[in-house]
């Protein structure tokens, strides 16, 4: 038994237990220029309470969220310090072209489209690095000796942390870790966290409630413009910016807000794969966090992944069509792929998305994504088997559930 690294873990858990989150070091500036900030500390100091008064997360499960909220909202202050301080970022416009954004449904092959899309050397695509380890001030991706330091620091964190390091070893199978990263990173830091009430002990929460709360919160994109801006003052792309999220499917009218420019590829995969996908992911991440001899947290996440792709599908349907049920074709910023289709010629699906959107295609481009595709075949990172029957759904309650959905974006007509 390591005594010296069990007193370690208490007393690490300890002073996160006590340590509050504060607003000590926002500067005055920062604060005037960005009055939301409280939005994001009221936020995050919720989902604090909720770690600290859930009986059924583990020492290790507690440790590892305190300590993400603590990092998250210091993240979140270096930021608006820093564009308080440098007002500059904000005289430099963003591209006029996009941002190009993945924004499917968890599960439907967003990761490998996303990955590909980055292969085009006139885009950026936000590194994790880039919006997790020292993230100010930004740096240029051509900053070789800073980009190299980041990338220490991160693996330094995994070697310390040999317990953190295990378990995105496990979910790298069921969801493969690669250099970029989806931008909700960046919305986690201006508290916009759809996927946590998971942690609350709230049983009858309902996706009115809790779903529709982190719908609201506008504020996050005011703060993922903010750092977007910062990334672009010193990289900023020869043609656009590329992202991607499933949850800005929740706020699609305020992300255009945002950047009206936007150019949106929905995927689209049949749901009774979906939904039994999503679920073994999470219970996957929540395997480390949660007691696993209790049924209720189980029971908790499969429960909101339910409601989480009920309103997924309720969104888009929302967004996309007209008063008569049908897409509505007068949106012509939106592409639509289906995961069968990707998955048969992935670089086709791209050739056809630059073609749509009359972006620049290139050969170097396309021996990237031949290159990557060779050097990361499908299960290199391990294999992610599911069913609907293991977390008692069945097919026919999926297809009478989503019908509407399906007949838009899935039948063989389309």
């Amino acid at each position: 038994m390591n005594t010296r690294s069990d007193q370690t873990t208490k007393d690490d858990s300890t002073k996160l237990n006590d340590a509050v989150l504060h607003e000590d070091d926002l500067t005055e500036q920062a604060k005037n220029q960005f009055s939301y900030h409280s939005d994001i500390f009221r936020t995050l100091e919720s989902y604090r309470q909720s770690v600290l008064h859930n009986v059924h997360i583990t020492h290790l499960g507690r440790n590892f969220f305190l300590s993400e909220l603590d990092i998250l909202h210091r993240n979140c202050k270096h930021v608006l310090n820093y564009a308080a301080e440098h007002n500059e970022i904000f005289n430099k416009n963003l591209p006029t072209i996009g941002p190009l954004v993945v924004c499917g449904p968890a599960r439907t092959g967003t990761t490998l489209l996303y990955n590909l899309l980055a292969c085009d050397p006139n885009c950026r695509a936000p590194l994790y690095t880039d919006m997790n380890v020292e993230v100010v001030p930004p740096i240029a991706r051509s900053d070789s000796i800073g980009q190299k330091r980041r990338i220490d620091i991160l693996n330094s964190s995994y070697s310390y942390n040999e317990q953190l390091y295990k378990l995105l070893t496990q979910l790298a199978a069921h969801h493969a870790h690669f250099d970029i990263e989806e931008d909700y990173v960046i919305l986690r830091q201006g508290g916009y966290f759809p996927m946590f009430p998971l942690l609350s002990d709230d049983e009858d929460s309902s996706s009115e409630i809790w779903i529709r709360k982190e719908m609201k919160k506008e504020y996050a994109y005011d703060y993922h413009e903010v750092f977007l801006r910062m990334l672009n003052s010193v990289d900023m792309p020869k043609s656009h910016w590329l992202l991607k999220s499933p949850f800005h499917i929740f706020s699609l009218n305020t992300f255009l807000h945002h950047y009206p420019n936007a150019l949106l590829i929905m995927t689209h995969r049949r749901l009774d794969e979906v939904l039994p996908s999503w679920c073994s992911l999470l219970l996957a991440a929540g395997d480390g966090y949660f007691d696993k001899s209790n049924s209720i947290s189980r029971n908790r996440i499969i429960k909101r992944c339910c409601q989480c792709l009920d309103t997924e599908v309720e969104c888009i349907m929302k967004f996309r069509t007209s008063e008569n049920g049908k897409v509505d074709q007068s949106k012509k910023n939106i592409f639509d792929a289906t995961y069968d289709n990707l998955m048969k010629d992935p670089i086709g699906i791209v050739h056809q998305i630059y073609h749509y959107f009359n972006l620049h295609w290139s050969n170097d481009m396309e021996m990237a994504m031949r290159k990557w595709i060779l050097e990361n075949p499908q299960g290199k990172q391990g294999r992610h088997t599911y069913s609907l029957a293991e977390f008692g759904f069945n097919q026919e309650d999926i297809s009478t559930r989503y019908v509407d959905y399906i007949n838009l974006f899935l039948s063989s007509n389309n």
